[in-house]
């Protein structure tokens, strides 16, 4: 029931903004296809989970291209907000493009304000070369992207058992953006598919869609509306999924106002995430299907000031699908968080969001203790250089549990990637991750540490040759379960 009436929100929200946003004629209306928003209102939140919308934590895997929600109130298809360590939901995610962070804290003035803003001349950790200039149809710019690489993996089942194994990835990518001369539309659909020649290993597919809307409804008001799905296979070994055999499908969406007043900007958000799970361990396995409705309220400084504060509420109410017995243990939940911190807009150069706070979800249950920590989340970009760039992000999700006596997870994510021009032909990017996931009620933590190295040589205006290595190591405080793999593979680019 409920993932129909996801399916049935994401297509109404896919299918009938464009034609809203057309008929919208709002006298005195500012912004073009150029913009890049104001710099209040919108949520960072505190998870940081590709598909968050609302910063709440849901358990909706990280994958690639998932909706961020930018710290200014921008929404948009690509924006990676705070951080997922480089590691993602399933075990062949890729790691998200290096340009998604800058989507997700690039801003200009306020509206009826000032402030800074980051340049839109700041390197995105690409060649430019063979820059995509895109498809024009009707009035969106498509940009096709197809990337096909092998390689060789040391363990390729990503497994405490798991041997080497060849691989190759096919990964398809596909970006639209309106060109209107007010509002916004910006959808985006990646994957990536990748087998293992030779063995018995599961072709590993994983799918993200998404959608971002931007109505200006005035010179202080806009409204943000967006939408996403997402499936990858879940990674094994964790205490969660020790058979890695399950598939995991998220559902997101997003609809909010924000509003300057003064000095002060206001923005009223609501969000639903919805998880779904395929692996059967138990009878009752399906209770880690949930829905997480949440209603946020979120107010900002317009100061124009490199530093400006906000403060920020939320009420969230998560529900399970499985219906319970005398024997089971009912994690229905109703919860609250409190966030504040601060934009950065030391511009042109610097620019980003700190917060941190404190989140408490409370079970109806009296079995199980409530699911409460610490919030910290940050999205950052510093260029140093024109040809340098530098990104940061922390993040933070709440997940359910269905283990016995956890009430459920908490995991805290960062990373810190760095990329250079050698050449408008020839880029390089380094980066490293952290995951700690702790569980509530029960005596186990999860550690996840990855790397990654890559290089990139433009050879014609379309074709750009690729190499890059990944290195993850599992580390759990159960027997057993620890593994680490190192990967290295090189292909080929092809985009219009």
């Amino acid at each position: 029931m409920f993932r129909r009436m996801s399916v049935l929100f994401l297509l109404a929200v896919a299918g009938g903004v464009p034609a809203l946003a057309q008929q919208a004629d709002i006298g005195g209306l500012r912004g073009s296809a150029s913009d890049e928003g104001n710099s209040y209102g919108g949520q960072s939140g505190a998870g940081a989970t590709g598909a968050d919308l609302g910063g709440l934590g849901s358990e909706a895997p990280a994958t690639t291209g998932s909706i961020g929600t930018q710290p200014n109130g921008r929404l948009s298809a690509t924006a990676e907000r705070g951080s997922s360590g480089l590691v993602s939901g399933g075990r062949q995610d890729r790691v998200r493009p290096f340009a998604d962070r800058l989507s997700a804290v690039r801003r200009t003035p306020a509206l009826g304000g000032s402030g800074g803003a980051l340049a839109d001349d700041v390197f995105a950790g690409d060649t430019t070369y063979d820059a995509p200039t895109g498809l024009r149809v009707g009035t969106f710019t498509i940009i096709p992207q197809l990337t096909v690489s092998g390689g060789w993996s040391t363990n390729a089942a990503g497994s405490s058992s798991g041997r080497g194994n060849s691989l190759y990835t096919i990964a398809p990518d596909l970006s639209a953006t309106s060109n209107w001369s007010r509002h916004e539309l910006t959808l985006s659909l990646r994957g990536s598919y990748a087998a293992f020649p030779g063995s018995k290993l599961r072709t590993e597919p994983s799918v993200t869609g998404s959608t971002a809307l931007r109505l200006d409804l005035s010179d202080t008001t806009e409204v943000n509306a967006s939408a996403g799905i997402t499936y990858s296979r879940e990674t094994q070994s964790t205490a969660e999924n020790p058979s890695g055999e399950g598939d995991v499908y998220g559902y997101t969406g997003s609809l909010g106002v924000s509003h300057a007043a003064g000095l002060v900007g206001l923005t009223l958000r609501g969000d639903i995430e919805r998880t779904a799970y395929t692996l059967e361990t138990t009878a009752d396995a399906n209770n880690r299907n949930n829905t997480l409705l949440s209603a946020t309220v979120r107010a900002d400084a317009l100061t124009g000031a490199t530093l400006q504060p906000f403060v920020e509420a939320t009420v969230l109410r998560r529900a399970f699908d499985s219906t319970c017995n005398a024997a089971c243990v009912k994690r229905d939940a109703t919860g609250y968080q409190l966030r504040a911190g601060t934009t950065i807009e030391a511009g042109p150069k610097l620019a980003g969001e700190i917060g941190a706070g404190w989140r408490v979800e409370k079970l109806d249950t009296n079995r199980l203790d409530d699911l409460s920590g610490l919030v910290v989340d940050a999205s950052l970009v510093w260029s140093p250089s024109r040809l340098t760039t530098v990104t940061a992000g922390v993040g933070t999700t709440f997940a359910p549990s269905y283990l016995p006596t956890a009430a459920g997870s908490i995991l805290y994510s960062g990373d810190l990637r760095i990329a250079h021009a050698f050449s408008d032909r020839f880029v390089g990017e380094a980066g490293v991750g952290y995951q700690l996931r702790h569980y509530e009620g029960v005596n186990i933590d999860e550690r996840t540490t990855s790397a990654l190295a890559g290089l990139t040589y433009a050879v014609t205006r379309n074709v750009a040759l690729t190499g890059n290595y990944t290195f993850r190591t599992f580390d759990s405080s159960q027997a057993g379960a620890n593994y680490n793999e190192s990967r290295i593979q090189a292909g080929i680019r092809i985009r219009r």
